[in-house]
């Protein structure tokens, strides 16, 4: 009999134990505020999420988990002072959180006092030495002091620790571009692209950087994926085309350039291109209208005086000196103090021989220091056309003293041979 009863206590427990522990723990009002805030605040809804998270920390003020979550809210929605007074309060609950110290150096960098950032950023990487995030902001706070190289030891750290964070590349090639460190950057770049095949920016980006250390296949294939990304991307065409240009691949680039100028991507720049890419092939009359086009695209342009120049070149190249006075004239009537367009013009002039008409040009470069022995060598051939042989002279060997050949050349015909001084 006293066994039976022994038997039924123990069945008894096990049931109340068994209705004990099936029922659900009861979770406080702070949880369930901190939970809420979570949901609006993984939905990018911070506005709605802060209040939340505030207050479960009012719920409990032992709350770590919501003041953190709070900060964290509050950084977001550039609420720098407040964050660090949230933060902060925290650090009296839990002195060995290093995100807490982070949160205070995120909210102190984000006011510019990027000192005392550094300072909370260190008692993070004291607290936890793996935690990556310190790494990165303490980073962006030497960047911004101008500490470049310790700027990047400090994102090379953070992506050691987490090699998936694309951030900490992003901001590594920041610093990297002011260093001009372009094997650097293609590797991070490669690295960001690793991690989002997707990314349109990283693939131009990296090619544009191979274009700078002439690995112009390479370029070419990178602004390749770029276009297949997004095919109205101007500037992947742009450069695309000047990686074929060097790479002395002038139809091809002669395409993307056509493609970027469609596009409205620089594109005077990119007739301009074209026009020395048909030149370099010798198809003068294609660089002509190319060059036209560069003007047309954009009168005051930085490339619409050389295509000028270019044009008049091209002129005197197939001997029309009359059509290049033209050009030389139109340019000079932009810019009166343009020596190449003087210098040319005097040369088409000689060419016709208008030897006077060639003179004052000439003259003018000299006046706006263009002393180089060509131009008085030109001088000097123009005097001697008019058998001005003394003033001629002195110009030929002014040529012949700066080692112009064709003027000591020159001077044994007409000056009686040339005398070195």
């Amino acid at each position: 009999m006293k066994k039976s009863y022994i038997i039924l206590i123990i069945l008894i427990v096990i049931i109340l134990a068994g209705i004990i522990s099936i029922k659900p723990i009861k979770k406080s009002l702070s949880q369930k505020n901190n939970e809420a805030g979570m949901v609006f605040y993984n939905q990018e809804e911070y506005d709605k999420a802060a209040p939340l998270f505030e207050k479960a920390t009012k719920q409990n003020k032992g709350f770590v988990e919501a003041y953190i979550n709070l900060a964290k809210t509050l950084l977001i929605l550039n609420n720098n002072q407040k964050a660090f007074e949230t933060a902060k309060a925290a650090i009296q609950l839990d002195n060995k959180s290093p995100e807490l110290f982070s949160i205070c150096g995120q909210s102190k960098i984000n006011e510019g006092d990027y000192n005392a950032g550094i300072d909370f950023f260190n008692q993070a990487i004291e607290i936890d030495s793996s935690f990556s995030i310190a790494y990165y902001y303490r980073g962006i706070a030497k960047a911004n002091l101008g500490d470049l190289t310790a700027a990047l030891d400090d994102y090379k750290k953070a992506q050691e620790l987490d090699a998936t964070n694309a951030e900490y590349y992003e901001s590594s090639v920041v610093v990297r571009t002011k260093l001009e460190d372009y094997s650097g950057l293609i590797k991070d770049y490669s690295k960001i692209i690793e991690l989002d095949p997707s990314n349109t920016e990283a693939f131009y980006q990296r090619g544009y950087f191979k274009l700078n250390i002439n690995d112009f296949e390479g370029a070419v294939a990178d602004f390749d994926n770029a276009i297949k990304l997004d095919n109205k991307l101007g500037k992947a065409y742009y450069y695309k085309g000047l990686a074929n240009a060097k790479n002395g691949k002038y139809d091809d680039g002669i395409s993307s350039f056509e493609q970027s100028a469609k596009l409205g991507y620089k594109p005077d720049i990119s007739y301009f291109n074209i026009g020395l890419a048909y030149m370099n092939q010798n198809k003068t009359k294609l660089a002509k209208e190319a060059f036209i086009k560069c003007i047309s695209a954009n009168k005051e342009g930085e490339k619409a005086m050389e295509a000028r120049n270019n044009l008049g070149a091209i002129e005197l190249m197939n001997s029309n000196f009359e059509a290049a006075i033209k050009v030389f004239s139109g340019i000079l009537e932009i810019n009166d103090k343009n020596t190449d367009a003087l210098f040319n013009r005097a040369y088409s002039y000689y060419s016709l021989k208008k030897y006077k008409e060639a003179i004052p040009d000439l003259d003018k470069c000299i006046v706006l220091g263009r002393t180089n022995p060509e131009v008085f060598f030109l001088r000097g051939v123009q005097y001697i056309a008019q058998n001005e042989f003394k003033t001629g002279c002195a110009d030929l060997q002014t040529a012949a003293d700066a080692g112009h050949a064709d003027a000591k050349n020159m001077m044994g015909t007409y000056c009686g041979g040339y005398k070195q001084k």
